[in-house]
């Protein structure tokens, strides 16, 4: 509970705070190319806390039995963990050369925004059939979740990720992170989709197979269990 409680602190601090930041750059009537990189960060800093929080609030209303600290998945892997340092880093290397031009802190946002989305309906559409671990048992009240926006998408809240975790690069104006993360998240969910079908290919032999036929994957030229 402390933990939890330290990082629901954290996250409200820093967010809150950037939040006021951004309020007042879209305030100002100074030129963009003068508070574009404030803009830029308290729109990544508001965001990235808003995802973090989102998690734990998703598990708390759907999983509750699975919630913890993990839940917000702040510690989510050295992976994650390195890939936001090195988009902090190129953020600060390339103020010195240029400020982030208005359409890719649109184009970012919009991402960001629509992937964060797809990722809730999802999570609120599978309730307490989701998780963020993949399931090896078939527990017998698991079922396979077929209707609302898993009736036209296989793992919307894997898709919700990978274009968020783009997203955010573009709004912060990173050309090479927004690359690495791209292919970053696509590697790893090209590993890992094909992975979860298998099991659930082995949980639902009859339905599942159809299933796949019927839907798709947002994410481009990722496998799956039947490629």
């Amino acid at each position: 509970v402390g933990r939890i409680a330290l990082a629901a602190l954290g996250l409200g601090v820093v967010g809150g705070s950037h939040g006021v930041l951004l309020v007042q750059c879209l305030a100002s009537n100074a030129p963009w190319a003068s508070r574009a990189r404030t803009t830029a960060w308290s729109l990544y800093a508001v965001l990235l806390c808003s995802f973090h929080t989102l998690e734990f609030v998703s598990t708390a209303l759907f999983k509750w039995r699975d919630l913890s600290y993990d839940s917000f998945l702040i510690n989510h892997s050295l992976a994650y963990t390195a890939a936001l340092s090195a988009g902090v880093l190129e953020f600060l290397l390339e103020g010195a050369y240029f400020s982030p031009p208005a359409w890719s802190v649109a184009l970012g946002l919009l991402l960001v925004l629509a992937g964060q989305a797809l990722r809730f309906v999802a999570m609120a559409t599978a309730k307490e059939h989701f998780a963020h671990r993949i399931m090896t048992r078939k527990v017998p009240e698991h079922r396979l979740v077929t209707h609302g926006v898993y009736s036209v998408l296989r793992h919307p809240a894997y898709t919700g990720w990978f274009w968020w975790s783009i997203g955010t690069q573009l709004l912060l104006a990173n050309p090479l992170c927004a690359a690495g993360y791209a292919w970053a998240s696509w590697s790893f969910f090209n590993d890992r989709i094909p992975y979860e079908e298998a099991t659930l290919l082995a949980f639902y032999p009859d339905e599942y197979p159809a299933y796949i036929r019927r839907t798709w994957i947002a994410i481009p030229f990722v496998s799956t269990a039947l490629s």
